[in-house]
């Protein structure tokens, strides 16, 4: 017996109908994901509203609530930083499953132990099984994996009047911050040390999804929070693995798999990103489905900030801020101007290239749109001079 009474949120939501109105205003192609973030999202309230400041909210369902709800994508599992002990978690696992009715099937934790582990970081994973209207007879099954530390010195924040697109969230969620979001994430790309590894490339779009999102709405201020999460979850990572790695080493790592995301728009683009681009629209991004130009655009964007904290620069978060202005230049000419000045642009980037010894790349892109040309240009060191040439071709 499920006791609904109990919900934190409007049992209305979780109708099938409020759930096809929600696919539909916001263009995905699955009912049964919005359904599952939705529960996501449930389920994470009832964990904080039982263990309180012992959780706090990571990975991709934290990450969509700091976007408007057009701009969040849907995630499947729900991934939690526990600083309690095992016994506590357990217990209470088993009065959020008594709070909602104590069902033999629903909202009853089960604990999985792998028998080959992927990783040997502390780490607790529970499947909980959650009702349906869109999935059939069988229940959603949501993993949630909670993430052991003994103390979060990682930054939070307490979203208030917090909207995702499947409802208003009736709870202020616990989340790490947007640059903490943003430094876990990026070490998730050092695909061949820390990152994600090869098995599992369809988890890199979402990967880069969220950190173009996120850094187009973070304070330049949640750069010291980014450093910090860098680090320690760096740290965190080596120290359960045999083969070290240096930083530097990540971020160059980081570097090449955002190249090779880069180039989704030529006809010999990675193969294995393809693959997992097309998954990941069906599956997780609402339409309309970024093309392959903007996937170039977002990974030499986030190119850009990685070099950034490679170089040492100072704030990473400022320089990639200035970066964007400069491609908003490009966008508000005047209209009758307009389209004089991107072509312009075009050709003199095209040129850039070309000087720089990069032909293969001028030829290929030089029939593009000119902000994706800016980006390939672009570095942390040259954004002031491509900023000065293009203002003052702007003046003509």
């Amino acid at each position: 017996m499920i006791n609904y009474d109990n919900l934190i949120h409007n049992r209305a939501y979780f109708e099938l109908s409020h759930i096809e109105e929600r696919k539909s205003r916001y263009n995905f192609t699955q009912t049964v994901k919005v359904e599952t973030f939705l529960w996501d999202l449930e389920m994470y309230a009832q964990l904080q509203r039982t263990l309180g400041d012992l959780v706090a909210l990571k990975g991709g369902a934290a990450a969509q609530l700091f976007f408007p709800p057009e701009r969040q994508r849907t995630s499947v599992d729900i991934d939690v930083i526990y600083t309690g002990n095992e016994e506590t978690l357990s217990k209470a696992l088993a009065t959020i499953h008594q709070t909602l009715g104590g069902d033999e099937v629903f909202f009853k934790f089960n604990k999985y132990t792998p028998s080959s582990p992927k990783t040997n970081l502390p780490l607790e994973t529970y499947f909980v099984s959650v009702p349906t209207v869109t999935g059939g007879k069988t229940p959603i099954n949501i993993k949630v994996d909670f993430h052991m530390m003994r103390d979060l010195v990682l930054r939070t924040v307490a979203l208030e009047k917090a909207n995702a697109f499947v409802f208003p969230l009736a709870f202020n969620p616990r989340c790490l911050s947007a640059g903490t979001l943003i430094g876990d994430k990026l070490l998730t790309l050092a695909q061949g040390s820390v990152g994600i590894p090869r098995e599992r490339e369809d988890d890199i779009p979402k990967q880069l999804y969220d950190l173009d999102g996120l850094t187009r709405v973070v304070a330049d201020e949640e750069f010291e929070a980014l450093q910090t999460a860098m680090e320690v979850l760096f740290d965190r990572e080596l120290s359960v693995r045999s083969e070290k790695v240096s930083m530097a080493k990540a971020i160059e790592q980081m570097s090449d798999l955002l190249e090779r995301y880069s180039s989704l728009d030529s006809h010999k683009s990675d193969e294995r990103a393809q693959s997992a681009i097309r998954n990941f629209r069906g599956n997780y991004e609402p339409k309309p489905f970024k093309n392959p130009v903007t996937w170039g655009i977002v990974s030499k964007r986030l190119q850009v900030l990685v070099k950034s904290i490679s170089e040492g620069v100072g704030n990473s978060l400022s320089v990639l801020r200035r970066a964007d202005e400069i491609e908003r230049i490009i966008a508000l000419k005047d209209d009758d101007k307009r389209v004089e000045f991107r072509e312009v642009m075009r050709k003199e980037f095209v040129k850039i290239l070309r000087a720089e010894g990069r032909e293969k790349i001028a030829k290929r892109l030089r029939n593009t749109i000119p902000e994706r040309l800016l980006w390939e240009v672009l570095t942390p060191s040259n954004l002031e001079k491509v900023r000065a040439g293009i203002l003052e071709k702007k003046k003509r």
